[in-house]
């Protein structure tokens, strides 16, 4: 009978938070006496790209054709700690603990056609003479990205469109369009309330409808044999609108999004990226291009206090804006803070995924090339709606100012022009990365007071 292994964690799904601490044990069972070099126990983290391209060449008068092959590795974890020296492993129960911190700048798991970014836990059994007996247990990590820490992602969004049909002599009055979004910054599991907001002035043309799209883009970037990017794009949501704009009217048309589990925006400069964007398309029928307006927007793993839907549901989260971090004594400052506060309600598996990833280089026997990541959800902030005007800032949020756990006093309003005391943090353009907070403890929205 072959030996079997159960890994165990100390949470019931193994979704981490880079700066975490990863704690279980493995059980390994064995019916006969096995001779090993030694047992150990790795873990690693790391980012694989791969694709392949046809090509063609002249050789000797002939066309000859050949496949290139692009690849890159990125390396982010990899401990390797004996639990068993070399000798007579007995049959039966054995029971190994394991405690791996997670580095800060840990990328979140992802998983597409031409790369993937994993970590996965294996304990293996060196064989002398023999191929080794290796178990491995896939897990997701998430890079924190909490959109309270970037005051940019509250703006609304905001694209106009202008078309002409035709030119001159036979041209017509322009189809204006205007999409707004609420917010620039999301979670997964809510919902993207869109206005659009449509002015036909042309004389011969109806509009036939328009339809409206959530994209993901993800890039990867090769260094063998040489430098290249690719890029794949998938369409994670859609709604069509089939009302019609007649010539010579205006009309509005308002509707909304879901965001399905999916990993954080990625723009760190890894090998893999990833950004979303909201495009929508006009169909102007007969033989002319639709209209198209794209508004990019950022997908964090933390939703904006001020976008739930039910304040209640918001607090009941403890979503604090600006969180206080306690620091032990003895504790070095440059630890990472406890994401303790920042718990989802729910993890999902990732959705919209095509074609996995699939590594040539990984050993057949031991593939973990099913295994999909699991993404927060966020349902209880379903539909945010627009946040208040900011010409008067003393007028009351949409959504009460969430309270952190050390004091009661909340943030202060969300200023049109900041004053000159207050430091703005810069834009969250490498994906998630959190400036530091006030360190006399006050809540904020990221900047200190």
């Amino acid at each position: 009978m072959p030996s079997t292994c159960v890994f165990e964690f100390d949470r019931p799904d193994p979704v981490y938070y880079s700066g975490e601490t990863i704690n279980g044990r493995i059980q390994l069972h064995t019916t006969t006496v096995k001779s090993v070099k030694e047992v150990y126990i790795l873990f690693k983290g790391e980012a694989s790209v791969r694709w392949e391209e046809r090509r063609s060449r002249r050789s000797n008068n002939r066309t000859e054709h050949y496949t290139e092959y692009f690849r890159a590795n990125e390396s982010y974890l990899n401990t390797r700690t004996r639990v068993f020296p070399p000798g007579e492993l007995p049959p039966g129960t054995h029971t190994y603990t394991f405690c791996i911190p997670l580095p800060p700048a840990c990328p979140t798991s992802c998983t597409e056609k031409y790369g993937h970014i994993s970590y996965e836990i294996s304990l293996v059994l060196n064989r002398p003479f023999r191929f080794d007996n290796v178990f491995k247990q896939p897990l997701t990590v998430l890079k924190q990205f909490d959109l309270n820490y970037f005051p940019d992602a509250l703006i609304p969004l905001k694209s106009e469109d202008i078309k002409y049909f035709c030119c001159w002599p036979c041209s017509s009055g322009p189809l204006i369009s205007v999409l707004t979004l609420p917010f620039g910054g999301y979670a997964p599991g809510q919902s993207i309330k869109y206005k659009l907001e449509i002015d036909n002035q042309s004389s011969g043309y109806d509009l036939d409808g328009i339809e409206l799209q959530l994209k993901q883009v993800y890039t990867f970037i090769a260094h063998s044999p040489r430098y290249k990017t690719r890029e794949h794009t998938n369409t994670l949501t859609e709604d069509t609108q089939a009302n019609r704009c007649l010539r010579f009217s205006k009309r509005v048309i308002e509707g909304s999004l879901v965001i399905p589990p999916v990993p954080p925006t990625m723009t760190d400069g890894g090998i893999i990226s990833v950004r979303y964007y909201f495009e929508m398309f006009i169909k102007t029928g007969d033989c002319h291009t639709d209209s198209e307006v794209r508004l990019p927007i950022i997908i964090g793993t933390v939703p904006l206090a001020q976008s739930a839907t039910n304040p209640a549901n918001a607090a009941a989260m403890n979503l604090p804006t600006a969180p206080y971090i306690d620091i032990p004594a003895g504790n070095s400052p440059d630890l990472p803070p406890s994401y303790d506060f920042y718990k989802p309600p729910s993890f999902e598996q990732a959705t919209n995924i095509g074609e996995k990833f699939k590594d040539p280089e990984a050993d057949e026997y031991n593939r973990t090339d099913d295994f999909i990541p699991k993404y927060p959800m966020y349902t209880n902030f379903s539909e945010p709606t627009a946040p208040p005007s900011g010409d008067n800032v003393d007028a009351p949020q949409s959504a009460p100012l969430l309270q952190s756990q050390q004091q009661s006093i909340l943030p202060p309003p969300y200023p049109v022009t900041p004053p000159t005391e207050i430091t703005m943090p810069p834009y969250p353009v490498n994906g998630g990365n959190m400036p530091s907070t006030s360190s006399n403890g006050n809540d904020g929205y990221g900047w200190r007071t």
